[in-house]
């Protein structure tokens, strides 16, 4: 019997990561880095790492550093921001593609054991699969969400009990818009969205996004 337990928890496991059969790894060419920018409509792009505005407190990017995606994934962040374009709404970008080296500093400087993943396996933020946003009026203003980018515990779930109000609608419109367009919330953290399966993309070689291949 316990034999038969673990073997169907093993079965939910491998259906939550890869689906009912495990899918193929995806070539690192076959789903190249683009600019966010090229492809998803009124984009925002205001990355913490590349400033001292997150929880590390100094800045992990060079200032210069471009929001990539893989294709599929910035054509998916697309998707929702048409969405929420309808809501008056525009995606802000506040983290990436991310690099090792910033993987690396991210897991020693959070406060939370486990919170970040661990270096080696290689984060879907590496992947380049794995995208941080919040919301902004039309005119690129900030509006109201539950937390602040990176706040740590309850408040920071991606189903979080709040009050009616404008921090609650943002969030479950942000929600709904990214789960629409194919993207997974990461549950304790509103702002964090992944492709579905994502780890069966590698672990990016480049830093610079193939301009050919991005499409508007």
């Amino acid at each position: 019997m316990h034999a038969v337990w673990a073997a169907a928890l093993l079965a939910t496991a491998a259906a939550r990561t890869y689906g009912p059969e495990k899918l193929p790894e995806v070539a690192d060419a076959a789903d190249p880095l683009v600019d966010a920018l090229s492809v998803v409509p009124k984009l925002i792009v205001d990355l913490r790492y590349a400033t001292s505005n997150n929880f590390a407190g100094r800045p992990l990017y060079p200032k210069d550093t471009d929001c990539l995606l893989r294709r599929s994934v910035a054509e998916r962040l697309a998707r929702a921001a048409r969405t929420l374009a309808k809501e008056h709404l525009r995606l802000v970008a506040w983290d990436c593609l991310r690099s090792p080296e910033a993987q690396l500093a991210l897991w020693k400087a959070h406060p939370q054991p486990g919170a970040v993943a661990e270096p080696g396996r290689g984060s879907l933020h590496e992947r380049g699969v794995a995208v941080d946003v919040g919301l902004a009026d039309e005119k690129g203003e900030p509006v109201e969400l539950p937390t602040p980018f990176d706040t740590f515990g309850a408040a920071a779930a991606a189903d979080a009990p709040l009050p009616e109000g404008p921090a609650k609608r943002h969030r479950d419109l942000l929600v709904a818009a990214m789960r629409s367009a194919g993207f997974r919330p990461n549950p304790k953290e509103w702002w964090h969205y992944s492709r579905l399966y994502g780890w069966r993309w590698p672990v990016a070689t480049s830093q610079t996004p193939r301009a050919s291949s991005a499409t508007k």
